[in-house]
């Protein structure tokens, strides 16, 4: 009898969840188009406040073309642009403040049409409903396990979970970026006061690419949610049985939330591929909060039905149920998750048949969401590299944050915690990349180039060392010259000297060599790779913020050897050599080294008293 009831409610909550998923299916994509129509009718206040946003982009405009003018009168010293320039930008800015509406309608015109060709496309399975799916998904188990075990009913629940919650994430991430286009389009003249001044041009070109990543990703959701609809039509016509005579069940439930979570990731590729788009998605705390209810609940259910299987099964039920609501939590101190993804090192939870489990209940969790905390991230970090092991991927540019406090809310990637150093990329305001690297005091030595102090969260300092300048990509030959030429120049608008070509060879290595038409040069240096230089020098800022020591150099002609197959030349008893035109400096600044690790060795213990 209680079997019976066990599987009526399992079989209860399936439904629930596929007649949810139904019931919601085609809401989103027909109502969320490319207009602003649901925008303006459940947010009216934002068409009542563009005119708003359009004195006060105005007003803005106003300070920023008197605040530049007023700078002409310090003439060089101030690095002015020029006022007539100023002027025609601050007019054309005026008036794409005033067409910013008829403007941001004719841009959301353009994404009308890829939008309306994805939503008519025709397929046979067109017609499905997700009320068949747990139905498919218990044939599906039938030919792998019993369905009448408690073990095939939590799967059966525990499938179609997975499957509706990701789901319903994903529609989340629809809403959310249909607001942030709408948000985008609304808030657009302050976006085109920026572009009067050459120092805030930068912004005006940074919303445009925002503008457009956006409404790319607006097209990609209907194509990541009819592909996913039409999927589980097939699968629940065919039972996901490939032309080959592959697949079945797992091979497309696994092939099903992969395509959802990399269509809810897919802001993320967009901005690793260089694209400015906002990173959307519900906070990981609500996620938590939801898994542990829904969890929490399914293993009180599988407790209390247990116990008809025997001591042993209902040990399990309630062993399972207990782990499975422990994947909301961080779990004590982290232990096992950390076991779980760090690579090498010490373990810190406990060994044997115990640890073995818990360390893969920890890898289910991280792939989850869950998050290391400080003191996991510090049991890596603040070790000898020879046992510390490494951390990487998603869980470490997710978890960093709660061993640097500084980094809440800064999105990051690429980030690596190993012995004593902290490696990572974070976006910053700007919407730039930027590389940062942490050393820990107490395992190196002050570094010789910029650094600054911060203090993990378990009291450990450690020496931040200054961002690399970043340099654009400059083209090689005499036909880039026109190229790099302007690419020069935007990088750095405060060098007023005319260039005829740039040599960025070595720009990797924080240089940049300039030459003019009279055959004289400039090497440019990045200060927080090279020392202060003996001479004279100056120093520039880039565009992006970067500090530069200048070097000027003369015109020379340097006598060079002549070599044939590797071999020189010679003439008579003297090599022969030709003249070649070069640029002679006077000094070279020195590169820093990196961090030098500590020297323990010379360290003696104190003696013990008598």
């Amino acid at each position: 009898m209680l079997d019976w009831i066990f599987e009526g409610i399992v079989t209860w909550i399936s439904s629930i969840v596929s007649e949810m998923m139904d019931a919601v299916s085609g809401l989103f994509l027909d109502a969320l188009g490319t207009d602003m129509t649901a925008m303006e009718e459940y947010f009216p206040f934002v068409t009542k406040a563009f005119t708003i946003m359009q004195y006060t982009a105005w007003a803005v405009l106003f300070l920023i073309t008197v605040w530049q003018l007023f700078r002409v009168f310090g003439g060089p010293v101030t690095e002015a642009e020029n006022p007539w320039t100023l002027l025609a930008r601050s007019s054309l800015s005026a008036l794409l403040i005033g067409y910013a509406k008829p403007i941001f309608q004719i841009t959301l015109n353009i994404a009308t049409a890829p939008y309306t060709a994805l939503m008519e496309v025709k397929m046979k399975k067109e017609d499905f409903t997700f009320v068949g799916v747990e139905n498919a998904l218990k044939n599906g188990l039938t030919t792998i396990i019993s369905i009448a075990t408690v073990v095939g009913l939590l799967l059966l629940v525990i499938l179609m979970i997975a499957l509706g919650w990701n789901y319903f994430k994903l529609l989340l991430e629809t809403v959310e970026r249909y607001i942030v286009v709408g948000v985008l389009c609304y808030t657009s003249p302050l976006a085109f006061s920026m572009g009067a001044s050459k120092t805030t041009v930068p912004v005006f070109k940074s919303w445009c690419r925002m503008v457009g990543s956006q409404l790319l990703l607006l097209v990609m959701n209907v194509w990541f949610l009819r592909g996913f609809s039409i999927s589980v039509g097939q699968y629940v016509g065919n039972g996901g049985e490939l032309s080959n005579g592959n697949g079945r069940i797992f091979l497309w439930l696994f092939c099903a939330i992969a395509f959802l979570k990399t269509a809810q990731k897919f802001d993320s590729y967009l901005a690793a591929m260089g694209l400015n788009v906002a990173q959307t998605g519900s906070g990981m705390g609500l996620e938590l909060m939801m898994a542990a209810r829904a969890v929490s609940g399914l293993g009180s259910g599988a407790r209390s039905a247990g116990s008809v299987f025997g001591g042993g099964s209902s040990a399990a039920a309630t062993g399972a149920g207990a782990a499975a609501a422990g994947f909301a939590s961080k779990f004590k101190g982290n232990s096992y998750v950390r076991d779980a993804v760090v690579d090498g090192g010490v373990r810190m939870g406990a060994g044997g048949g115990l640890g073995f489990v818990g360390r893969a209940f920890g890898g289910i969790a991280a792939r989850n969401g869950a998050t290391l905390t400080s003191d996991s991230i510090s049991s890596v970090a603040s070790r000898n590299p020879k046992m510390s092991g490494t951390i990487g991927g998603e869980i470490a540019d997710k978890s960093l944050a709660n061993y640097m406090p500084q980094l809440k809310g800064v999105p990051l990637k690429d980030t690596k915690i190993s012995g004593g150093k902290i490696s990572t990329t974070a976006m910053v305001p700007n919407g730039k990349m930027a590389e940062l690297n942490l050393y820990d005091k107490n395992q190196f030595e002050k570094p010789e180039g910029p650094s600054a102090l911060v203090e993990a969260s378990d009291g450990v300092d450690w020496y931040a060392m200054r961002q690399n300048a970043q340099t654009p990509a400059f083209e090689s030959g005499e036909l880039a010259d026109d190229y790099n030429q302007s690419q020069f120049q935007a990088f750095m608008p405060g060098y007023e000297q005319q260039v005829s070509s740039v040599d960025g060879s070595r720009r990797l290595e924080g240089q940049v060599e300039v030459q003019h038409e009279d055959g004289s040069g400039t090497r440019f240096y990045d200060t927080s790779q090279y020392a202060v230089p003996r001479g004279d020098y100056q120093v520039y800022e880039d565009s992006r913020g970067g500090q530069w020591y200048a070097i000027h150099g003369e015109a020379s002609v340097d006598r060079k050897p002549v070599y044939e197959d590797g071999k020189p030349v010679y003439d008579g008893d003297s090599v022969r050599t030709v003249s070649v035109e070069s640029v002679r400096y006077r000094s070279t600044p020195e590169r820093y080294d990196e961090p030098r690790k500590r020297d323990h060795s010379a360290e003696k213990s104190p003696r013990r008293k008598n």
